[in-house]
């Protein structure tokens, strides 16, 4: 139930590769859903208990129950005594005896989780993974191995990934996020705590407990004070140039010699890990300090695990990212209504936290230089808009012109508390760059874009609702 979401489309055609039955139904139809009728998963529109005949469990999204507690279908399950689940609590379940990589963090999560599980592939060990997002390599968003090793991505929402106990964890960051469900950060910071205290201690692998984290995230510093006592081992990395130059020369892994305008490269220094010391550069085909950081992460805890240098940087060399992030869309000549533009780009993005808006529009800003550069911005669920409004109010000032979308609801009912229009006023009044734009629904919002768009221009598409069809109307167009 909710099957057309990202992690439990997964989850359904892993089920279905492994001999079940799998059915699902969603509130409305996606490509996702699309694509797994394709794939034989009969897949129905709207929810009713009337999907449960024959059904042996139900799987659903906890989403489902963010948006409706009593949703009927899922009281039915309930009440018929058949198994009922997360998606997350049933992967777990397959988890078990597994020599389990699980990547958390508030950005970066299903790049470097993409980055990790490319890596272990490329050294042979044969992993089943699941991930966010499409991985063109695999051309899903999962991939089922023969080994014991699993490797996947690991939502704190809902304290989803508490169902998850790796023998490796990395944290790519820590800032408060997921207003709608956490309290407050200290609660936010205590779901991390706790998802490190539950890691596998007992299990038999070639390699000890370990924790990688990025000790240049303020709130990664905290996760390790509060970890003072876990009996694991813990590795640390940074970026040399992000400002914190005590925790570069205190982390274990660190990225020197950082390049990010035109093109990504850097260097490794680990002074007490030879098989990293003293090597070549590595170059990224993805821009941006960010991604840095992401293959940074994916570095350290392949090299924890024993896999050697040269696989990891040619992986990490050869990866070209995954669906919606950075994805560009197009590049060239674009006919819009009754003219034809030259030297357009398109790219798609699924940053929608203030601090992933910064670093995404910073990171087109270094690789294509001297575009003029239209963000469009499509904020995801009114609590986080309300929560990080002030912020949101600076995330754009890298972009010439912005263009904000309605609000897309996700998982919450709209109390009229906040607008879109409302970030749109907010944002004029403060400054005279960006200009700013309401842009209305997907729909409009392209339409918008087609009468602005002039050539050589970059529009950067952002949000993790389905401002992706804006992208898809605006090349149609």
């Amino acid at each position: 139930m909710g099957i057309g979401g990202s992690g439990i489309s997964a989850v359904a055609q892993m089920a279905m590769q492994g001999g079940a039955t799998v059915s699902g139904c969603d509130a409305g139809e996606s490509a996702t859903t699309r694509m797994l009728e394709d794939l034989g998963i009969a897949v129905q529109i709207g929810h009713s208990p009337d999907h449960l005949r024959n059904a042996d469990a139900l799987i659903y999204v906890p989403a489902v129950v963010a948006y409706n507690p009593n949703n009927p279908e899922l009281l039915a399950a309930k009440e018929s005594g058949m198994p009922v689940m997360t998606w997350q609590e049933m992967m777990g379940r397959w988890m078990e005896g597994r020599c389990a990589i699980s990547v958390s963090g508030v950005h970066g999560k299903g790049t470097t989780t993409s980055m990790l599980a490319l890596i272990l592939v490329d050294a042979g060990l044969d992993p089943t993974c699941e991930i966010g997002a499409i991985v063109p390599r695999f051309g899903v968003n999962y991939r089922i191995g023969e080994s014991a090793y699993f490797v996947n991505e690991a939502d704190e929402f809902n304290n989803n990934f508490w169902h998850y106990h790796p023998r490796l964890a990395v944290v790519t960051s820590i800032e408060f996020e997921h207003p709608e469900f956490f309290r407050d950060y200290e609660e936010y910071l205590a779901s991390f705590e706790h998802f490190i205290r539950g890691m596998d201690m007992q299990g038999d692998w070639p390699f000890p407990p370990t924790l990688v984290i990025n000790i240049d995230s303020p709130g990664c510093r905290e996760l390790m004070a509060r970890l003072q006592d876990w009996p694991g081992r813990v590795v640390t990395y940074s970026v040399e140039g992000l400002g914190n130059t005590e925790a570069a020369s205190e982390a274990d892994v660190v990225a020197t010699d950082v390049h990010i305008s035109g093109e990504t490269s850097f260097t490794v220094r680990a002074a007490n890990n030879p098989a990293l010391a003293g090597k070549r550069a590595i170059s990224l085909r993805l821009p941006g300090i960010h991604n840095v950081q992401n293959a940074l992460a994916a570095l350290t805890a392949a090299s924890a695990i024993g896999i050697d240098f040269e696989t990891i940087a040619k992986t990490l060399e050869g990866f070209g990212g995954i669906g919606r992030r950075f994805e560009i869309r197009h590049e060239g000549s674009l006919e819009v209504g009754n003219r034809k533009l030259e030297d357009v780009l398109v790219i798609d993005d699924y940053a929608h936290h203030p601090t992933a808006i910064m670093a995404t529009l910073a990171a087109a800003k270094q690789r294509y230089p001297g575009r003029r550069l239209i963000a469009v911005y499509q904020p995801h669920m009114y609590s986080r808009t309300r929560t990080f409004f002030e912020q949101f109010l600076t995330a754009f000032e890298d972009a010439d012109i912005a263009v904000i979308v309605d609000i897309f609801p996700g998982r919450e009912h709209d109390t009229g508390l906040v607008h879109a229009c409302q970030l749109v006023e907010a944002m004029h009044e403060r400054a005279a760059k960006p200009q700013v734009l309401y842009g209305g629904s997907v729909s409009q919002t392209a339409d918008v874009l087609a009468d602005i768009l002039r050539s050589g221009d970059m529009v950067v598409i952002m949000g993790a609702g389905d401002v992706y069809k804006t992208t898809q109307k605006l090349l149609q167009k």
